[in-house]
């Protein structure tokens, strides 16, 4: 689930853990360090049709052009090629020009008629086949850079003003040193385990090695606009699956791409959709990695599709946005007798696919590579309507509702699940609690190597004060008791209960002594978790009469998901993202206060009925006993941010005898 920060939606993340996804984000050092890379030298590419390598891939590509009539720019413009459509017409030449031995020499006649071929097929559409996904040469710099060549003007002159001799009149050399030329037959099959196995690898390592791919990736993602999606054959569907009855899309000429009117659009103003975003957000192996790597999600789920029998042994399971395909291959592995998988993200499908085929359990298992809703709105799914026993799916986001997936596993749990099928996992709660300073960064900033960075705090400070923030939150630094603000039966909700307000909780000091605002080492908090998710005590700590007010920042939201003994009787479980418990990917959410809120530390009597009261309910000099506390989650309205949320925040310090103080209300972004 591109829980990840997605440059469209205004999300803070400050976990060290998550620097990945800030680099995801743009951040600039890491942007320049890319430009700088790719200054220091051009890559070399090697010819499409011919042994011969060239100084750069736009030097290949208009040699392509003007030696063989490849040429890049009228075919896209030609056929409409959208990002992927080009990527795979490239993999197409290059594995036509493989299998007429082209490649392999410098006959340049020979060459000649495979980029004849080359350029039927892709007329005729032999190119729109998954498996040109893969990159037919190890790093291909033409793979990443045909942007750059399509970009030029008819004289093959960029807008960089690249040396004409550069692109056309440089002497290409033979490589004799490598051939690293993809196999024919990995090119060509996807049925082997083993071909499989090496497609994946592949993909895995192209889109890995060059974050520039990456960038381009996210301009412009998803299948040709009039393309249907991609499905399964018959022959390739697991036992107890029905084939869809919906009759093959004929290849429809594709309209050229408005992209293309402007060879060189400013990158503003070609930003792809937002639901584009998304799904190419989790077309790349980092987030996937982040995912599998957590330990608690990822066991949760294996313990309830393989440690449940009577639920899955038999069993026909759906899983919605299946990425790698692991749950998909848990359920198998679990018994169930048939699985198929949905992911949005081409790459991904396609590597899921070649994941199952390797680990060998495609007889039961498929992908399905599409948007969830159109599938459905097609009937594109196998297997028919509300004929499935088991629905699974990793949805959340960050506090939970990020992302808006949940609306997506409703519409699949509505159309393809028996009545009284299961949901997995089938209950949500989001809990929430105060937090101390120290579960911010502001700490950091008052010492770094001798020196106070105010100004950073303030600007930290400012930009908490509008947006959500994402950050892994000790339960040492947790500073209140916690309550449950929403709970969410996944079974049976629609897709009105994922916007709410929620009930008023109270919330006050912890009653196991715990601050919040210690030294790090100076508290163990956490060790296990009661009905309230903290560690209590047997006895409520000694009175104190010059305790120190407890000063709460904010309040920290998470969620849990439960596996329930509705339909997990062997095996049920808790997927919980406390900061009392063991730390996932999704960390926690911090809604920020303005100003702090002042609590009476667990069992002092300082502040008792014969203490004067002085200033604000809430403040060092009143002190309040807790803070009653609602918040409400609704999908963002804005087009640019439909996938994000909007967080409402409403709190009220009050003291002992009920007595309430000003009731303060906030709008957090994520």
């Amino acid at each position: 689930t591109h829980r990840r920060a997605i440059p469209t939606f205004r999300i803070r993340s400050e976990n060290p853990a998550m620097s990945d996804d800030e680099r995801d984000n743009g951040e600039e050092g890491d942007f320049a360090d890319w430009n700088e890379e790719e200054d220091e030298g051009q890559r070399r590419a090697r010819c499409l049709f011919s042994s011969r390598t060239h100084p750069s891939p736009t030097a290949a590509l208009a040699h392509a052009a003007d030696a063989f009539g490849f040429d890049l720019r009228d075919l896209t413009a030609r056929y409409g090629l959208d990002f992927y459509g080009t990527i795979m017409a490239l993999n197409y030449a290059r594995t036509v020009a493989k299998d007429r031995g082209a490649s392999g020499g410098t006959d340049d006649a020979e060459s000649k008629v495979a980029a004849e071929r080359a350029i039927e097929g892709i007329a005729a559409g032999e190119h729109r086949d998954e498996r040109f996904l893969v990159p037919a040469l190890e790093d291909d710099g033409v793979l990443f850079e045909w942007e750059e060549f399509v970009g030029t003007d008819a004289a093959g002159q960029d807008d960089d003003d690249d040396d004409d001799e550069g692109l056309h009149g440089a002497e290409a050399v033979d490589d004799d040193e490598d051939d690293p030329v993809v196999n024919a037959e990995i090119a060509a099959s996807s049925t082997d385990p083993r071909v499989t196995a090496e497609l994946a690898r592949q993909l895995s390592a192209a889109i890995e090695e060059n974050d520039a791919l990456r960038f381009k990736m996210l301009e412009l993602t998803g299948e040709p606009e009039d393309d249907a999606p991609t499905n399964v054959g018959a022959a390739s569907l697991p036992a107890g699956v029905v084939e869809s009855k919906r009759p093959p899309a004929k290849p429809v000429p594709v309209k050229p791409s408005p992209r293309r009117s402007d060879p060189r659009p400013d990158r503003r103003s070609a930003l792809p959709t937002v639901d584009e975003d998304y799904f190419g957000g989790y077309g790349f192996f980092d987030i996937h990695r982040t995912m599998l790597d957590d330990v608690p999600r990822t066991a949760a789920y294996r313990d309830a599709l393989e440690r449940n029998p009577s639920l899955i042994e038999g069993a026909k399971v759906l899983d919605v946005g299946c990425g790698t395909g692991i749950l998909s291959m848990f359920a198998a592995r679990g018994g169930a007798s048939a699985v198929v998988g949905v992911d949005g993200a081409a790459p991904m499908a396609a590597c899921a696919r070649a994941n199952v085929a390797h680990n060998g359990v495609d007889n039961r298992v498929s992908i399905v590579q599409g948007k969830v809703e159109e599938l459905l709105r097609n009937g594109d799914i196998p297997g028919g309507a509300n004929s499935y026993d088991v629905l699974v799916s990793e949805w959340m986001g960050y506090g939970l509702l990020f992302e808006s997936m949940l609306d997506t596993v409703i519409a699949a749990r509505d159309a393809m699940l028996k009545p009284g099928g299961a949901v997995l996992p089938d209950v949500a709660t989001i809990h929430v609690a105060g937090f101390s300073r120290n579960a911010t960064s502001q700490p950091f900033w008052d010492d770094v190597y001798g020196f106070e960075m105010p100004a950073v705090q303030a600007d930290l400070a400012e930009e908490a004060a509008k947006l959500a923030v994402v950050h892994g939150v000790k339960g040492a630094h947790v500073c209140t008791t916690d309550g449950v603000v929403k709970s969410l039966d996944l079974a049976t909700m629609t897709v009105l209960d994922t916007e709410f307000s929620s009930e008023e909780v109270l919330i006050t000091a912890r009653t196991d002594g715990v601050r919040g605002d210690e030294n790090d080492d100076s508290v163990k908090a956490g060790g296990g978790r009661g009905a309230t998710g903290l560690t209590q005590r047997s006895a409520d700590p000694v009175p104190d009469h010059d305790a120190e007010p407890i000063m709460c920042h904010g309040i920290v939201v998470w969620f849990d998901t439960a596996f329930s003994e509705r339909f997990c009787k062997e095996a049920p479980a808790v997927l919980t993202t406390s900061p009392h418990a063991e730390r996932t990917h999704w960390a926690q959410t911090l809604l920020h206060f303005p100003e702090p809120v002042a609590l009476v530390p667990h069992g002092s009597f300082w502040w008792g009925k014969d203490q004067p009261k002085m200033g604000l309910i809430g403040t060092r000099t009143n002190p309040a006993k807790g803070i009653k506390v609602r918040i409400g989650m609704a999908k963002c309205k804005e087009e640019e941010r439909a996938r994000g949320l909007d967080i409402s925040l409403e709190y009220e310090p009050v003291l002992e005898d009920g007595t309430p103080g000003t009731r303060k209300a906030r709008m957090y972004q994520m």
